[in-house]
């Protein structure tokens, strides 16, 4: 007795076994692994240092709790995102893997989906552990909206795992557009650590460009405090979620139009 399939399963088939290799490719190679063990020490690291060092009769923040995980953790899960591209770049890999799924798009947007699933799911993770250390380095009264009885470390553990998401995705992007892994690690660390806090605080344009700031705005859905004065943003949190995803996005597109125009 054979199965016929439908239409529809047969056109589903080939974007699941994408799937599968680059969750194969992901889960195979050493790099996941070392990216997790630095995003960890980063964010676990700076949430100890805020939880010693608060004090006072105002209670510690999760949002400062999880500043480390925020501004250090997720831009190394952007540049691991990166080197699932940059890595068969430089080993010669991506033939064969265009050989074997010769729609480009789809090998795109799968590396992304895998990327940005690993990276919300541990960005869930580090956050949820930002707040227990923090807690524990910190005086009980201090530490008391850090509790996981709160509603606000759910909030912004799911906040900044969407943020995480939508970073994955944007370092698929910026590592195939870039191919080398020193170029886009050099883009994806110097662009939220240094040149947009730089551009937000020049004093003649700092006020006029610091809305559009791409990172500038996800650290305002996530109410993260980061290296930027306060701006007079033109819409709200969700207005600077969508902002943050359409640059993502646009990014994206460009990417994978290059990707499907030049030679592998």
């Amino acid at each position: 007795m054979t199965v016929q399939r439908t239409p529809r399963v047969a056109a589903l088939l080939p974007a699941v076994a994408a799937l599968n290799a680059e969750r194969i490719k992901l889960s195979t190679i050493r790099s996941p692994l070392w990216s997790c063990i630095a995003a960890a020490l980063l964010g676990l690291g700076v949430a100890a240092l805020q939880g010693s060092s608060a004090y006072g009769a105002a209670s510690l923040s999760p949002e400062r709790a999880a500043v480390g995980v925020a501004v250090f953790g997720v831009p190394v899960l952007m540049v691991l995102s990166a080197m699932t591209m940059t890595g068969e770049y430089r080993s010669g890999m991506i033939r064969t893997t265009f050989a074997a799924m010769p729609n480009r798009t789809l090998v795109v947007v799968t590396k992304a989906v895998v990327a940005a699933l690993f990276s919300a799911l541990f960005t869930a993770v580090l956050t949820v552990g930002a707040m227990l250390v923090a807690g524990m380095a910190s005086d009980p009264l201090i530490g008391a909206q850090l509790s996981l009885a709160e509603p606000g470390v759910w909030q912004l553990t799911g906040a900044l795992a969407l943020y995480a998401a939508l970073a994955a995705v944007l370092g698929v992007a910026v590592g195939a557009l870039l191919r080398h892994a020193a170029g886009a690690v050099a883009v994806l660390l110097l662009w939220p650590l240094v040149v947009e806090p730089i551009l937000g605080n020049l004093p003649d344009i700092g006020s006029e460009v610091g809305p559009f700031l791409p990172f500038g705005n996800a650290f305002v859905f996530a109410d993260v405090q980061w290296l930027y004065p306060s701006y007079s943003m033109p819409w709200d949190r969700l207005g600077s979620l969508l902002y943050f995803a359409v640059v993502v996005s646009a990014v994206f597109v460009v990417a994978t139009v290059v990707v499907n125009r030049r030679d592998a």
